[in-house]
Formats: structure tokens, C-alpha cells, sequence
């Protein structure tokens, strides 16, 4: 079989869904499938096009007409489609439905080519409060096209959700690991005295460290301190920062921004639990499979959150925490690490089927 997989940005090396993509493309390939990415790129002098592997298929230029023309003219997609023989395009969903993506998907229809269309996160609306006058016109231009952009693909991915959506048949997957990219982190699970806890995240509003700063505060008898690794939202990041301070806890919250390769893995190293999300109630999701709890599994650790997960919900290494606006009990996770028995390699094995080997096979075996 041969699979485009198409995301409508450009693959940054220390992007934590740029390497999701790159494990589901070797994923697809593990499992047979002859697989080439389609991104933008935006080359040294500011330059953007779009490529099929490292060739490029569209020229956008730069500036405003690159800006405008990336956004509405896919043609180039759909000829390569064509020209390529592919038997499966694979999307990956950016809430970019509107006019010219419903023509895309159109075209590609009518060519016979199959497509599935993942959608990272779902549902999504409510990511978007507070995200200002662009973000929110791009949900209402989604809003109107969305139905239509899905009615012409054969499958819709999902990691949580109903069985079938806008009309069309759901597959349902786990975010998974690449266990080749992401090494056991040194085993210093359990309490010892103090905790020393790591959120990596892409900071919004749904992370609620805040949450968890305020349970520092709260305990300060208790020797926690706190690493966020990772960018996002300034405002958010900068509120962290602020909040610490007006709590006198800003020395145990350290704000070290985004790390990768040999930086990432010792804050992995220094860790003894991770942090998830504490705050997706606030943008409506309660069920969601995110990337960070399969890496923090992955990497050995117990970690906690507050949404539900059902690959996680009632593993031993986990700590569930109310899904509420409450400071966060700091001596109950003290207590929780006291308790684990679980090594760190115990705890990575014990994730073995999150492969995206695994995860991607469920995709090829619903349109075989």
C-alpha cells in the first residue's frame, strides 16, 4: 500500500508533535505500507514550500502571497496523489475545513483515492476560549465547512470519542510510543524525602500548573520542587512565574523552556514523578490520550493528571487528582510515591502494546 501522510505545517525537530508524526509514519512502515510525508517547509531565507518527502511540489515564495496562497491552493497535493498512485492519503486534521480543503478533498475523492483524516484532539471547540479574534474566526470558518470537508474521506481517527462522526465510520487509537526514541529514565521512583516533579508540556491554559504551585504553597513543610520544560502561551508561562513568586515558592519552580535529546533526558533523570494535564475540564474535555502520560510511562515514571485515559486510569504508577479547580494535594503524591513498588523498567514494559506499530496497524487493517 502506498500512504501520503499530510499535515498542513512544517516538522520541527524538538516539536513534540512533529516526532509523534515521524514515529506514525515509521509506524505505517513498519507494518508495510510504503510511506511518504507531505509538509510545508520554510527553507533558510524565509521561503515556504510544500514537499513530498524532501522534494518539493508547490512553490509559495515568501511573504503575505506565500502566506495567502498556503492557505488556499492544494491543487499540487492532489495532482502528486494522482501522479504518485497512492492508494491512502493519511491527514492529520489542523481545524483548517473551509472552502478550498473541502475542494481538496473533493478532488481527491473523485480520483478514487481513499482518505482518513485524524483529528488530534476531539472534541475541540473548547480549546479555543481565549485564544483571541484569529483563532476563534478560524473554529467558526471550521464550524461552517466541517461536515462537508468529512463527508468525503472513508475513515475519521480518533483517540476518545464516538463510534462515528459527521457521517463517516471512527477508528479509534491510543497515542503511542517510540520506544527506539525515548530511553528509560535513570530509576528514582519513590519518595526518599522529596519530590522532585517535571511537566513537559506545550503550555495552554488546560495544563493548570497553577493548580499545582498554589498545593506547593500550601505545603511548604514538604521539600517539592517543580521543572516545567517546554513553551506555549507566554502569558500562561509568564502567570506561573508570577504566581510563585506572589507565594514565595519562586526557588522551587524553575521554568526551563523547551529541552530535547541529551537536555531532556536528564530532567527525565532528575525526576521522580511527572506531571499531566490538571486542567483539561477547563476547556471540556474529559476523556483524552495524551502524548506526555505515554512518555512519562515510557521513560519509567509515575506520573499524575486529572482527566481520564483509559490506558492509564487504573494503573498502579498513576495518581488521579479531582478534575476541579482545588490546589493540588502536594503530601498525597508524597504518599503515593511512598507506596509504589513498580521499577521503572516494570512500569515501561507494562506499556509494550502503546507501540505506534501497533496503534498505526489498526489503521491499515480498517480500510483492508
Amino acid at each position: 500500500m502506498k500512504v501520503m501522510f499530510l499535515v498542513f505545517h512544517t516538522i520541527v525537530a524538538h516539536s513534540g508533535i512533529s516526532k509523534k508524526i515521524l514515529a506514525q509514519v515509521e509506524g505505517l512502515r513498519q507494518n508495510g505500507a510504503e510511506v511518504s510525508l507531505c509538509s510545508l517547509v520554510i527553507a533558510p531565507d524565509g521561503r515556504k514550500y510544500r514537499a513530498l518527502d524532501s522534494r518539493p511540489i508547490c512553490e509559495f515564495g515568501g511573504g503575505l502571497k506565500a502566506k495567502i496562497r498556503k492557505r488556499v491552493d492544494y491543487s499540487d497535493i492532489v495532482e502528486s496523489a494522482r501522479e504518485g498512485g497512492y492508494d491512502l492519503i493519511y491527514i492529520r486534521y489542523d481545524i483548517n475545513a473551509d472552502p478550498f480543503t473541502v475542494r481538496m478533498m473533493k478532488m481527491l475523492h473523485r480520483s478514487g483515492i481513499r482518505t482518513i483524516v485524524e483529528i488530534p484532539t476531539y472534541p475541540y471547540d473548547g480549546e479555543f476560549r481565549g485564544q483571541g479574534l484569529m483563532m476563534n474566526l478560524q473554529l467558526a470558518i471550521d464550524k461552517l465547512f466541517r461536515r462537508r470537508f468529512f463527508s468525503y474521506c472513508d475513515r475519521i481517527v480518533l483517540y476518545s470519542g464516538p463510534s462515528s462522526l459527521h457521517g463517516r465510520p471512527v477508528v479509534h487509537i491510543s497515542n503511542g510510543v517510540d520506544f527506539s526514541s525515548v530511553p528509560l529514565s535513570q530509576d528514582r521512583n519513590g519518595f526518599h524525602g522529596s519530590l522532585k516533579l517535571l511537566s513537559v508540556a506545550n503550555i495552554h491554559l488546560w495544563h493548570g500548573l497553577d493548580r499545582l504551585i498554589r498545593g506547593m504553597a500550601e505545603h511548604k513543610d514538604i521539600d517539592c520542587e517543580l521543572h516545567i520544560v517546554g513553551d506555549g502561551v507566554p502569558q500562561i508561562i509568564e502567570s506561573y512565574r508570577t504566581l510563585a513568586e506572589s507565594l514565595g515558592i519562586a526557588d522551587k519552580v524553575k521554568i526551563l523552556g523547551p529541552m530535547y535529546g541529551k537536555d531532556l533526558d536528564r530532567e527525565f533523570g532528575w525526576a521522580n514523578m511527572a506531571v499531566g494535564s490538571l486542567g483539561r475540564h477547563r476547556s471540556g474535555i474529559t476523556s483524552i490520550k495524551t502524548l506526555k502520560n505515554r512518555e512519562y510511562a515510557a521513560r519509567g515514571l509515575a506520573f499524575f493528571y486529572s482527566e481520564q485515559d483509559e490506558d492509564f486510569d487504573n494503573a498502579p504508577y498513576v495518581m488521579k487528582v479531582p478534575a476541579d479547580e482545588s490546589a493540588i494535594d502536594v503530601k498525597a503524591l508524597g504518599e503515593f510515591l511512598s507506596g509504589l513498588k513498580m521499577s521503572g523498567e516494570e512500569i515501561r514494559q507494562s506499556i509494550r502494546n502503546l507501540s505506534w506499530t501497533a496503534q498505526m496497524a489498526r489503521i491499515i487493517e480498517s480500510i483492508s
